[in-house]
């Protein structure tokens, strides 16, 4: 799905598939945020050649943690030749294919590899002409990220399972799964505080699940999950 003319939807709930990619144009090729489960990489596939562009064209995967649903073929890409960026005390999932060993959710799997860039805390980026502002954000996981785009005239968030959109209106908001070893409901606090406190005004918020918020209103969403954590994650 082409949401906007450098900013593709290539996989997630809309194709059958669990975890949402995008993909962004920039001047050297294209970038995909975060990367679907193992089984996604057909659909990712098969999305870009609809749109004409080529896997080899992925020069970069931003991830924005290190689960299956969301890391699940970086190795794929990166045997392609894409750079692969995660927050660095996520990358352990990524070397070891899984959860590590003292999770008992045995069965979330994908084909190892190592990151080529490791995010430590913020880092402004610019890809091919493209700004991108990555945000550390504990509490999903410990190396979690969100990325924050300048994309044309519009200001585009990728907020993974830090928070996703949903409802018949787009005016619901929910947090992500809990079952990772090194989830903490107050580190996920602590980083909804800080993005509240940031006041970003992003026109198009596009999380790891559910749908995507676009429009002027779409800052509201950051309101909305924020409220959401305080209610039901505490």
């Amino acid at each position: 799905m082409k949401i906007r003319n450098k900013l593709f939807y290539v996989s997630g709930g809309l194709y059958g598939q669990l975890g949402n990619v995008y993909a962004v144009r920039h001047a050297e090729g294209y970038f995909l945020i975060d990367c679907g489960t193992p089984a996604a990489y057909d659909t990712i596939l098969e999305n870009l050649h609809y749109w004409g562009i080529s896997e080899k064209e992925i020069t970069h995967v931003l991830l924005t943690h290190g689960h299956d649903d969301h890391a699940g073929t970086a190795a794929k890409f990166q045997e392609l030749g894409a750079k692969i960026l995660v927050g660095r005390s996520d990358s352990f999932m990524l070397e070891s294919g899984d959860f590590g060993k003292e999770s008992p959710f045995q069965n979330h799997t994908m084909p190892s590899c190592h990151a080529d860039i490791l995010l430590d805390a913020d880092t402004h980026m610019c890809i091919g002409g493209v700004d991108i502002d990555a945000y550390a954000m504990p509490g999903h996981t410990d190396g979690f990220m969100i990325y924050d785009v300048k994309l044309d005239d519009d200001h585009v968030l990728f907020t993974g399972d830090f928070f996703y959109c949903d409802g018949e209106r787009g005016d619901l908001a929910f947090t992500g799964w809990k079952g990772d070893m090194s989830y903490s409901s107050e580190k996920l606090g602590d980083s909804f505080k800080r993005l509240w406190e940031m006041q970003l005004a992003p026109t198009i918020i596009l999380g790891g699940h559910g749908n995507p918020r676009i429009g002027k209103e779409a800052k509201d969403l950051i309101m909305i999950a924020y409220k959401y954590y305080l209610v039901h994650n505490r």
